[in-house]
């Protein structure tokens, strides 16, 4: 799996980042468990009190190029996940499913753009050309984090929600 390192936050705090592994599962669990009902439903387009454990299996077993995802851990407890970024590639595809879960207490510190920069050289080397993002409206910060990429991409409205798809590919222009 990846180390991607470690991650300095806005406010210097250093976190590491690695790949998702597949005893993350109880950790990512407990990721949602902590996260607000707001963050936990931005994310999950709605309620859930707790992720199953057959989803947090499914997270956290990934095949590291059609299936990807990084972690950032808690400096103070390295066993505990603070964030999670991941993409899905869509059968045979050069898109991928885009989706990311920060801890509260980590939101607006630079967490998200960073594991989301990590998780775009990953999907460039795994053959990615394409990220789309289903996104509530309301879900400012996630929207504001996409368009901060810089990258080219397109935007329409679909099942209630923003789908937002980022191109990967290296421009052509001349």
């Amino acid at each position: 799996m990846i180390d991607a390192g470690i991650l300095a936050l806005r406010d210097g705090l250093c976190v590491p980042v690695r790949g998702v592994r597949a005893g993350d599962a109880a950790a990512l669990q407990r990721l949602v468990a902590r996260s607000s009902d707001r963050s936990v439903e931005l994310r999950f387009f709605g309620p859930l009190k707790n992720l199953s454990d057959g989803q947090a299996r499914r997270f956290a077993e990934v095949d590291g190029r059609d299936r990807f995802a990084l972690v950032a851990l808690d400096p103070e407890d390295p066993e505990e996940v603070v964030g999670v970024v991941r993409y899905e590639r869509e059968g045979d595809t050069d898109a991928a499913e885009y989706a990311a879960l920060i801890e509260d207490r980590f939101q607006g510190r630079g967490l998200g753009i960073g594991l989301t920069r990590h998780l775009i050289e990953a999907a460039r080397r795994n053959g990615i050309g394409r990220l789309y993002a289903l996104v509530m409206r309301e879900n400012k910060s996630m929207l504001h984090l996409l368009q901060s990429l810089d990258l080219p991409e397109r935007k329409h409205w679909q099942d209630g929600a923003e789908h937002i798809e980022i191109d990967l590919r290296p421009s052509t222009a001349a």
